[in-house]
C-alpha cells in the first residue's frame, strides 16, 4: 500500500508490515534480530497481559525502560491495546520520574526486566499489580487480539518536556499528529524496505518517533544505537559503518561531535545516503564540513517543537553557502506558517516575528494542563489552518522574500542542548530547593563548539558555604544529565530591577565581562 494511503492508526503500520514482510528484521539490537512478525507476536502477547489486567481505552502505560527491542515491542502493545504510551527512561532522576508519574497517573507501568533500575519509591502510587516487569508481561500466551476502537485523533504518546514553573509537562501527541509526520517524511525522504534507520534518540525524544514508525509503515530496518555510545562520537561512526546504517536523524550536537572527534572522515559512511537534523541550530560552518565528509548524503534540517513535531524543512544545496546561517526552510504540506501580525517587524529587507504553526501534527494538548494549553495557541483571523487555531512556538524567525525562515532566537527563556528544551526557571527550581540556597538565577550562552552553555549564578543564606561540587550533587537529584550547569558561581549580591525582579542582562553582562 502506497505510504499515503495508510491508515493513521500507528500501529496498523506493524500490523501491515508484518504481513508484507513477516520474517524480515525490523529491529536490530547490538547483535540481535527481531523480525517483524516476532515484534508483532510480542507486541500483541503484552497488549493481551495489559487488557486481561483491565487496561481501557485512553489509559496511560509508563514505560520506564532503557531505549530497546523490550521497549519499542512495549510501545506498539501500548498501542495495540487502544493506550497511550508514556517513556520515561529509568535514567533520569528519581524525582523527575516520579514528578511525571504523578502527573500522567498511568495504568499501568512496564519495568525494565532484571529489576535493576526500577525505581521502587515512585511507583508507590500505583495500584497493586500496575507495576509489570517485562517478561511478565510478556508470559501472556498468544491470543486474538480485539484492539479497541481508536481514532486518528486520539492520544498515542505523551512526552514529558521541560516546564517553566519546575515541573515537567506531558506533550498529548495524536495517532493523527505522528502518522502526518511519518507519512510525509516516508514519500519524501523515499524510505525503503532496504533502508536501515539510525536510532540514537531515546524514546522520550520525538526524534524518535521517525526512525520507530518509519520502521513499521515502510518495512524497513530499526539500528539501535546503544546508549552507552551516542555521546561518546568517536564510536558513533564506526557503528553506522559496520552496521550499515542508510539514514541518520539525530540532533547537530551528535554530528559535530563525530565531525571533531574525527571519525566522520570522507569514506567513512559508505551506505549513508540521507542525514537529517533537528532540535537545535546547527553551524553553517559545522554544515559544511559535514557535506564534504559525507559528499553522497543528502543533508536536510528539519523543525518542530514537541508540540508540533516537524513542520519546516530545508534540503540543503551541495554548495551550500556557510557564510549565513542555516535556515529552518519552508513548510511541510501538512503545515500551515506564518507570523505572528502583532509581533513582525522589518529588518534588512525580511519580516522578523514570532512564528504560528497550524496544521494536522499540531498536539492535543498538555496533560492535565487546560490553562496551559488555552495559552499555547491563538485564533488568527483568516488563517488557512482548521479553524484559525495556531500553536505559538516562542521562536522568533525571520522569512525572506521567497517565504523561506531563518532561525532567529527564543522570545523567553527557554533554550536547546543536545536537542532537548530547557526552561532556565526548572533549573533555578532545581536550585533553590537546596535549604543553602536563598536566590539563584541561571543564564545560558552560545559556544560555537560546545553549543548552549549553562551558567548557574547562586547566592548562599548568611553562615551557609557552599560549593559547586555540592550544587552540582543536589541539581543530579531532580535534573537529568542535559540540564546540568556548566558552571556554578557563587555571588554576593543578585542584581535586581526597579520591580525587584531578578535583572538576567545585568547579570549576563556582568559574567561576560
Amino acid at each position: 500500500m502506497p505510504e499515503s494511503e495508510a491508515p493513521l492508526l500507528l500501529h496498523e503500520y506493524l500490523r501491515q508490515s508484518a504481513r508484507r514482510r513477516a520474517g524480515s528484521p525490523a529491529i536490530v539490537e547490538e547483535g540481535r534480530i527481531t523480525s517483524f512478525d516476532e515484534l508483532l507476536k510480542n507486541a500483541t502477547s503484552v497488549a493481551a497481559t495489559l487488557l486481561a489486567r483491565g487496561l481501557e481505552k485512553g489509559d496511560r502505560v509508563a514505560l520506564v525502560l532503557s531505549k530497546s527491542t523490550e521497549a519499542i515491542t512495549s510501545l506498539f502493545a501500548t498501542l495495540l491495546g487502544g493506550a497511550v504510551y508514556v517513556p520515561l527512561p529509568p535514567r533520569w532522576p528519581a524525582a523527575r520520574v516520579e514528578s511525571s508519574l504523578r502527573d500522567c497517573s498511568p495504568r499501568f507501568a512496564i519495568v525494565e526486566p532484571d529489576g535493576e533500575t526500577d525505581p521502587q519509591p515512585v511507583l508507590l502510587d500505583l495500584q497493586a499489580g500496575a507495576r509489570i516487569r517485562w517478561r511478565e508481561a510478556l508470559a501472556t500466551p498468544e491470543t486474538p487480539l480485539a484492539t479497541p476502537a481508536i481514532q486518528p485523533e486520539d492520544p498515542a504518546l505523551i512526552l514529558f518536556t521541560s516546564g517553566s514553573t519546575g515541573r515537567p509537562k506531558g506533550v498529548m501527541l495524536s495517532h493523527r499528529a505522528v502518522g502526518t509526520f511519518v507519512k510525509w517524511s516516508a514519500q519524501e525522504f523515499q524510505v525503503r524496505p532496504d533502508d536501515r534507520l539510525a536510532c540514537p534518540s531515546p524514546l522520550s525524544f520525538d526524534l524518535s518517533t521517525f526512525d520507530i514508525f518509519n520502521m513499521a509503515l515502510c518495512g524497513a530496518t530499526c539500528v539501535i544505537v546503544p546508549e552507552q555510545i551516542v555521546w561518546m562520537p568517536r564510536f558513533l561512526a564506526q557503528f553506522a559503518r559496520d552496521q550499515r546504517i542508510t539514514a541518520w536523524y539525530s540532533v547537530p550536537s551528535i554530528l559535530a561531535g563525530m565531525l571533531n572527534e574525527g571519525s566522520f572522515g570522507r569514506g567513512a559512511c559508505p551506505d549513508l545516503r540521507l542525514i537529517l537534523f533537528a532540535g537545535e541550530v546547527f553551524s553553517s560552518r559545522n554544515l559544511a564540513r559535514l557535506q564534504a565528509a559525507v559528499p553522497h548524503a543528502v543533508c536536510c534540517n528539519l523543525y518542530g517543537p514537541t508540540e508540533t513535531n516537524v513542520v519546516a524543512w530545508c534540503r540543503l544545496p551541495e554548495d551550500f553557502d556557510p557564510s549565513g546561517p542555516v535556515p529552518i526552510g519552508g513548510p511541510c504540506p501538512y503545515a500551515q506558517l506564518l507570523l505572528d501580525p502583532a509581533t513582525v517587524e522589518a529588518q534588512d529587507g525580511r519580516q522578523i516575528g514570532e512564528l504560528l504553526v497550524g496544521g494536522e501534527s499540531l498536539m492535543n494538548g498538555y496533560w492535565n494542563r487546560p490553562e496551559e494549553t488555552e495559552r499555547a495557541f491563538v485564533q488568527v483571523s483568516g488563517g488557512d489552518a482548521a479553524g484559525g487555531r495556531f500553536y505559538r512556538t516562542g521562536d522568533r524567525v525571520s522569512q525572506d522574500s521567497r517565504g523561506e525562515y531563518t532561525f532567529v532566537g527564543r522570545l523567553d527563556r527557554q533554550v536547546k542542548r543536545r536537542g532537548f528544551r530547557i526552561e532556565l526557571g526548572e533549573i533555578e527550581a532545581a536550585l533553590g530547593r537546596h535549604p543553602g540556597v536563598q536566590e539563584a538565577a541561571v543564564i545560558s550562552s552560545a559556544d560555537q563548539e560546545r553549543g548552549t552553555i549553562i551558567t548557574a549564578l547562586v547566592r548562599s543564606r548568611p553562615q551557609n558555604v557552599l560549593s559547586p561540587v555540592e550544587m552540582k550533587t543536589h541539581c543530579a537529584q531532580f535534573l537529568p544529565s542535559y540540564m546540568m550547569p556548566d558552571q556554578i558561581v557563587f555571588i554576593e549580591v543578585m542584581p535586581k530591577g526597579s520591580r525587584g525582579k531578578i535583572d538576567y542582562a545585568a547579570l549576563r553582562e556582568w559574567h561576560a565581562g
